[in-house]
């Protein structure tokens, strides 16, 4: 998994800073590196997200389903 990053991470920076440069944008440094950085901020956060559903996802699910049946069995008694 680390050598996929690397390799990931390799490709951007070189290639991307390549047509930062050809836009004639070369001294906006700043603007890739902050695109850099929400990127792997996303993938992260994915990542961890698909960890804790992985995790907690059966008791998740089960808390969601037992809400749902306490509000539509509520509404049904409203009425």
């Amino acid at each position: 998994m680390k050598k996929v990053v690397l390799i990931w991470f390799v490709f951007l920076l070189g290639l991307s800073y390549q047509s930062f440069a050809k836009t004639g944008k070369a001294d906006d440094e700043a603007e890739f590196v902050f695109a850099i950085i929400v990127f792997l901020l996303l993938v992260a956060g994915f990542f961890e997200g698909i960890d804790y559903l992985i995790k907690n996802g059966k008791s998740l699910f089960k808390r969601v389903q037992a809400f749902l049946r306490n509000k539509i069995l509520t509404l049904r008694n409203s009425h």
